[in-house]
């Protein structure tokens, strides 16, 4: 599987999830999520958005993802130097809030995730 030219390297466990035509298009590692989950990373794909979650001291890891036909819509709120990406889920339309992601993946991911919104709703349309 591709994984993004720069930056953090796909995890092979977090590799092994991943269909068959599925690539990673961005990985990004975390600090902060609300609602208070503690969350190590999260990997934007071409079909979806990968949330990485640590427990038991990071031994054992859970994952939760989106399909971009669950995705309502995604807003970045910049900083200086860092953003918040907000993603307004649809199955009980609350909103997911990934924090301190550096400007330039931020800008990245919104992209990616905004083309993945808009091409699974161009294939519920047609």
């Amino acid at each position: 599987m591709d994984s993004k030219e720069e930056g953090e390297k796909v995890p092979s466990d977090l590799e092994k999830l991943l269909d068959a035509d599925e690539q990673v298009s961005l990985y990004l590692k975390q600090k902060e999520y609300h609602p208070a989950i503690n969350l190590e990373s999260v990997a934007v794909t071409n079909k979806r958005v990968i949330l990485r979650h640590p427990s038991m001291l990071t031994i054992k890891k859970s994952y939760t993802d989106y399909s971009y036909a669950d995705i309502l819509n995604v807003s970045i709120d910049k900083g200086p130097l860092r953003s918040t990406l907000k993603l307004n889920l649809r199955p009980d339309g609350s909103d997911l809030s990934v924090e301190d992601i550096p400007n330039d993946e931020a800008e990245q991911a919104f992209k990616i995730i905004r083309e993945g919104i808009d091409k699974a709703r161009t294939k519920f349309t047609v």
